[in-house]
């Protein structure tokens, strides 16, 4: 079989196996590897320490094959999750939580995982290859923005997320490296580049820049189930229509950021992100940010819900089925994990049993009570004391902390001489001390600064 014949099957098998996206390009060096090594040197992975380990993996992804052949071909595979848009009642409806739609279903990571060993296995079959290949689902030492980049299955945008002209960013990634050389896919084609320093880059680029732009194959995706092509034909598919890829000089996601996350374009500072703080951070959210999240208490899409990109896209059912939505993960009433019945807000085994499967698993229940409390306060009803109420008595310091903070909105906007009385037992018998300083700042007696809502109202305007 010959190499051509072999990537034919080869995409046809990813295909089946749920795969939108299927490309193949030649090991090497990562695009922006310096860059990466630069950005955590100014300490902006925060809390996610993994980002700091092999850091020359991440720049050359060859350096993974431990034992047997070295690895020639870098698979990357995509996946587009994008179901539906939600209803503008439920988006705005300030008392329930709005989770990022990536999360609606059950977790990528536990869905493709298998598949990236299956493909392996297949094409070990077919080889007689006895080592195995590496695959990575965005967890591992590999930058797959900039293979996918290269690879023609996206541009980067100036929200960092891969994007295609016809699916928009709405799309997971994957790597699977493996010894065989298949036939590489053509790279994506400069129609224009700017050489953009990585210096320029770390300081914050022109929001207004054009920075360059690309041209993407139309069909970009795996070869179709039922295509038997020939070496001729299959040169013949590989040279479709192409499509226009740039951001121009569109801000449109740079300016809806409500926390003003973004050093300027391809720059993102997660510790103002919402993303960052609702998912990944184990600590305390900025008093200085809380306002500004809303009612998110999971991820945030903004950047891509305002992208033109995104626009007008059809709903579908992924090809993935265990990537569905599932209506209850889409915009939970904030105050239904609290009830008696299924509290899993405040109870570990509740928890577990209602997002188990779901990537809100990665925050943990303190986390999400924690996120949860934030958005009771940004509510700021009368109605959200019954569940600031049984945070603050959870065995959580970091819940009854964020409890605290919403109480204080509610006496804040509401005088609420409930909110008021349980904050003063707060600050009287809570051990925390950080619980304590919360629960005086909600009380008037201590500073807080809040930063300029001025995205967060440009974001409203756009949406």
């Amino acid at each position: 079989m010959s190499d051509y014949d072999l990537t034919a099957s080869f995409k046809k098998e990813a295909r089946r196996l749920g795969f939108d996206f299927c490309r193949i390009v030649k090991v090497g060096e990562a695009a922006h590897a310096e860059f990466f090594s630069r950005w955590l040197g100014l300490g902006r992975a925060g809390e996610m320490a993994y980002l700091e380990r092999n850091l020359e993996k991440r720049r050359s992804p060859a350096l993974l094959a431990e034992e047997g052949p070295p690895f020639r071909s870098l698979i990357v595979l995509g996946v587009d999750y994008h179901r539906f848009e939600l209803a503008p009642e439920v988006r705005g409806d300030p008392s329930r939580g709005i989770i990022a739609s990536y999360a609606w279903g059950d977790d990528y990571h536990e869905i493709i995982r298998p598949l990236l060993y299956e493909l392996d296995g297949w094409l070990r079959a077919r080889t007689g290859r006895s080592t195995l290949g590496k695959g990575l689902v965005d967890t591992g030492p590999v930058l797959e923005r900039d293979w996918a980049h290269k690879a023609g299955i996206g541009f980067t945008g100036k929200n960092c997320c891969t994007i295609h002209p016809e699916r928009g960013s709405w799309v997971f990634l994957a790597t699977l490296l493996v010894p065989e050389e298949l036939a590489f896919d053509p790279h994506l084609v400069a129609v224009r580049s700017d050489d953009i320093g990585v210096e320029e880059t770390l300081a914050g680029l022109s929001a207004k820049g054009d920075y360059g732009a690309w041209q993407l194959q139309r069909g970009s995706g795996p070869t179709p189930v039922n295509f038997q092509g020939n070496e001729r034909e299959i040169r013949e598919a590989e040279a479709r229509e192409f499509l226009l890829a740039t951001c121009g000089h569109c801000t449109r996601c740079l300016d809806a950021c409500p926390t003003d996350a973004f050093i300027g374009p391809f720059h993102l500072d997660p510790q103002r992100c919402i993303s960052f703080w609702t998912i990944e951070s184990r600590q305390p959210i900025p008093r200085s940010l809380r306002r500004l999240f809303g009612n998110r208490i999971f991820g945030c899409d903004i950047c891509q819900e305002v992208c033109p990109w995104n626009q007008r896209l059809a709903e579908r059912t992924p090809l993935l089925r265990g990537l569905e939505a599932r209506q209850e993960r889409t915009a939970p009433p904030l105050l239904e994990g609290f009830d008696r019945r299924m509290p899993y807000w405040l109870e570990p085994r509740a928890f577990a049993e209602r997002w188990g499967r779901s990537p809100l698993k990665r925050a943990r229940r303190s986390g999400m009570l924690r996120n949860v409390c934030i958005a009771l306060g940004n509510w700021g009803d009368p109605a959200a004391f019954e569940g600031l109420e049984a945070a603050a008595t959870d065995d959580s310091a970091l819940a009854r902390g964020h409890a605290a903070w919403g109480l204080g909105e509610l006496l804040r906007r509401h005088s609420d001489v409930r909110a008021a009385a349980l904050l003063e037992s707060l600050l009287a018998a809570e051990k925390d001390s950080r619980v304590r300083e919360e629960a005086g700042n909600a009380l008037g007696r201590g500073d807080e600064t809040l930063a300029s809502s001025r995205r967060r109202d440009v974001y409203s305007r756009i949406a």
